[in-house]
């Protein structure tokens, strides 16, 4: 038996297996299923290996037999023979750069080959070299901006090992249930509540704070360092406990007395700057607050509900998604909070993908999931075809066919579905098809896929392009960030929220957990402008369209209402506001 491999080392096998294929010119189909379970196992809230253990390899979606026959040998000798074959001609050191950020296979190999990377010992070492030297600027393909990228990504590997990386939102969420409904399965707790970063839905969380109420501290706390998960309990007091699971999660447990409950998920929903500023409006009218309540003259009055504390000092509630110490407090003295938009709100999924592109499931069952949940309309929206690759003609024939299968379903279908397509916003700021067959479809997202780290003017004209096309409807996952593997593009907010505005067109909340784009600080800025959006999933599978709730969380930090939320209307509206 092999050592304990943790998610993240089973991905590293599997992504330098699959940049030997991609070097290899192996299917694309192969790497497309490879590239799926990877992605389905970095975002695994429970251990891999251990699923391995129990034969349940194959409940990871995209883990077919062969994959799980290859996770096997993995897991019982450390290695896998058919992947050490499609590696075998390759350089070594090719892989160690695998590691920096925007450096793919190909780029890998490439650079790999030119300063002879035989070994991956010393690989980074000898690319930083020759970066500082200026030798990979002169590489056909490469350039200054490829060379300072490549150096900026070295550091900041140097830099990330040294620190905690930040946990996505959803895999925060998944860990904190599990362990939130082990903690309820105990007589003596009456409620356990997420704090901090995770219940205000950041799009990223550090570690994970969870508010206990009960009357018996001491034996939560025993059930509690019995969990499952749990690899080591650093500390554990009269109220708290600190410990570490198996995925190297940090969880504290706060017990509270029931009638001081409210008291203490205010103090540790955060944020700082929230609560160093309700000290001061509380303190102001000759009060002051703590994790056990509200003093005033010299005494305390504990609070069961957060809806109370906020009460007495003045306030209406604060919903926790905006507690940032910006201008919630003064609008809820005067009871002007906005009507934050909600899940239920949502009328439909404007942005989807099926197998007709790179989604995993048919379009008749990505249209029946979405009636399941109960839309009133769904749009399908595939990345649009090659019109160079296929020629128009070919494309032409595409857009009719599959716009006779959507008005077959919308004949026996108890959901509207709209026909439309993803579409590519190039780097020469042309669109990936032309508007003659672009005024063929119900809807054009348009939307950056390449290509992210042109200068400032160039990147901020790009989007502009697609935003003053009279057919383009909506701009998706903006800013083309990804979180914690790619920044956002950078962009001249000002110039592009002045031409929605202007044009009327669309901004896309993506919820889909790596992007959460638009991000909500820019979010805000677009609503105060009267800025509209459209909170899709950008679903590629059934499963993903589940997804829409962690838009909704960046609308709602955003400070959206659900009018500003264009599927939140009737299919009657919103067709006139896509027409």
């Amino acid at each position: 038996m092999a050592e304990r491999l943790s998610n993240k080392e089973v991905v590293r096998f599997l992504n330098e297996a699959v940049a030997a294929m991609e070097i290899q010119g192996e299917n694309k189909f192969s790497i497309r299923a490879y590239q799926n379970a990877m992605s389905a196992i970095d975002n695994l809230t429970t251990s891999v290996y251990d699923l391995w253990e129990n034969e349940r390899l194959s409940e990871i979606p995209g883990v077919g037999p062969g994959l799980e026959q290859h996770l096997n040998e993995l897991f019982k000798t450390g290695r896998v023979k058919e992947w050490e074959l499609k590696k075998k001609d390759l350089p070594e050191g090719m892989f160690e750069l695998l590691v920096l950020r925007g450096v793919g296979a190909k780029t890998a190999h490439k650079l790999a080959m030119k300063f002879e990377l035989a070994k991956r010992e010393g690989a980074l070492d000898k690319i930083k070299e020759v970066a500082k030297a200026g030798k990979i600027k002169e590489i056909p393909g490469f350039g200054e901006k490829s060379e300072s990228d490549i150096l900026e990504s070295i550091q900041e590997l140097k830099k990330s090992k040294q620190e905690k990386q930040r946990m996505l939102l959803h895999f925060a969420e998944r860990v904190s249930d599990r362990v939130v409904a082990y903690l309820k399965e105990s007589e003596d707790v009456k409620d356990a509540v997420p704090l901090g970063s995770l219940r205000r839905r950041n799009s990223t969380v550090g570690d994970i704070d969870i508010a206990v109420s009960s009357n018996k501290s001491e034996k939560v706390l025993e059930h509690f360092s019995k969990f499952p998960e749990i690899k080591d309990v650093e500390s554990s007091g009269d109220r708290m406990s600190t410990a570490i699971l198996r995925n190297d999660v940090q969880i504290d447990i706060l017990v509270s007395d029931p009638d001081s409950f409210g008291s203490l998920l205010q103090h540790f929903t955060g944020s700082k700057q929230h609560n160093i500023k309700l000290r001061q409006f509380a303190l102001e009218k000759g009060m002051s607050l703590s994790q056990y309540g509200v003093k005033e003259d010299e005494k305390l009055k504990k609070f069961a509900q957060e809806e109370g504390f906020y009460r007495h000092i003045g306030l209406t509630w604060i919903p926790p998604e905006i507690r940032e110490g910006t201008e919630e407090i003064e609008l809820a003295a005067k009871e002007r909070l906005p009507d934050l938009a909600e899940l239920k709100d949502i009328r439909g999924d404007l942005h989807i993908h099926t197998t007709d592109s790179d989604g995993v499931n048919s379009l008749e069952e990505m249209v029946q999931a979405a009636q399941e949940l109960g839309y009133e309309y769904v749009a399908v929206t595939d990345h649009a075809p090659s019109v160079q690759n296929r020629g128009k003609y070919e494309v032409l024939g595409l857009i009719e066919a599959k716009r006779r299968q959507i008005e077959k379903l919308n004949e026996n279908g108890k959901i509207r579905v709209l026909y439309g397509y993803e579409v590519n916003i190039l780097k020469d700021s042309t669109l990936g098809m032309p508007d003659e067959l672009l005024e063929k479809l119900d809807l054009v997202i348009a939307s950056v896929h390449t290509a992210f780290d042109l200068p400032r003017k160039d990147a901020t004209k790009r989007l502009l392009s697609a935003i003053e096309n009279p057919l383009v409807d909506i701009i998706g996952h903006p800013t083309g960030r990804q979180i914690n593997q790619r920044s956002s593009m950078d962009l001249d907010w000002e110039k592009i929220f002045a031409a929605v505005q202007k044009t009327g067109k669309i901004l896309e909340i993506n919820a889909q957990p790596q992007r959460l784009d638009l991000p909500d600080d820019l979010v805000k800025d677009a609503v105060k402008l009267g800025i509209k959006f459209a909170v899709s999933t950008d679903s590629h599978s059934t499963g993903e369209l589940n997804l829409l709730n962690y838009g909704i969380d960046v609308a709602r930090r955003g400070w959206c209402t659900k009018d500003s939320i264009i599927n939140t209307l009737p299919l009657e509206m919103l067709l006139k506001i896509l027409v």
